[in-house]
């Protein structure tokens, strides 16, 4: 019988120290458990990383390089789950995937994911809250999600008009809600998240007649709270309401003592 194991995508456009910094931290010669590549998504001359074994060859965002993952993953029969991992992290990469394999496998779970150290999140279920079983949760912020391979083969891509990244999350409340599957944020596996160093280190751009020009953070913000705003407009969420589940991230709570 052939053993399954997760395809490891680390997502690099245009900040190759934090993505080599990241390879090289869960790189582990030997390992069974995983096979870890570089995704780089249209990153300009100088700015991919040396461990690339995968280049797009324009930036699809985040959510075109994920639907790239996901065909990735469906091709090939030796990958039982996807970890997708932002560059801007931070892990114990000795421990790090084979510990929320044991969490989504052994837990029975359709996606895992770290919670974040640090200062508080925006959506506040994906923090640390000391819990020592993995937390059920409606849905989670996807920074390092470690994604099964039945819920990929259940969808198969998410719609293109979400390219930039948001909307995901909701999308896998309501297929894992359909199909009684579980989403989980683990407190004892934890990432540091540094966010958008793209945007803030301007190295995101408009190509506006052949000149590069930095993309604004409020300019992205607003192109994609636009394209998620026009999808579930045209695709109401099934299982639940738009305002009451984005609220849900803002206000969760998690008592444990």
């Amino acid at each position: 019988m052939v053993k399954t194991k997760t395809l490891a995508v680390i997502l690099n456009h245009n900040m190759p120290e934090y993505t080599d910094r990241l390879y090289l931290n869960l790189n582990a010669p030997g390992n069974e458990q995983y096979d870890l590549i570089v995704m780089d998504n249209g990153s300009k001359p100088g700015l991919t990383s040396i461990y690339t074994s995968v280049k797009l060859e324009k930036n699809l965002y985040w959510g075109g390089a994920l639907n790239e993952a996901f065909r990735m993953v469906l091709i090939n029969d030796i990958y039982d789950s996807l970890l997708f991992l932002n560059n801007d992290i931070e892990v114990n990469g000795k421990i790090f995937v084979q510990a929320l394999r044991n969490e989504l496998f052994n837990g029975d779970f359709a996606i895992v994911a770290p919670c974040i150290v640090g200062g508080p999140s925006p959506y506040k279920q994906m923090q640390n809250w000391g819990s020592k079983t993995t937390r059920c949760v409606q849905w989670i912020d996807n920074q390092a999600p470690l994604i099964h391979r039945k819920f990929i083969e259940s969808i198969r891509e998410f719609d293109d008009s979400l390219h930039y990244g948001w909307g995901q999350e909701l999308i896998c409340f309501d297929v894992c809600r359909d199909k009684n599957w579980k989403i989980g944020v683990c407190d004892h596996i934890s990432i540091l998240h540094f966010g958008k160093q793209t945007l803030f280190q301007k190295r995101l751009f408009n190509d506006i007649d052949g000149e590069s020009i930095p993309l604004e953070n409020s300019e992205f913000e607003n192109k994609a709270w636009g394209s998620l705003i026009s999808y579930f407009s045209k695709n109401p969420i099934r299982n639940g309401n738009f305002d009451e589940l984005r609220a849900y991230g803002e206000n969760y709570s998690y008592v444990t003592f």
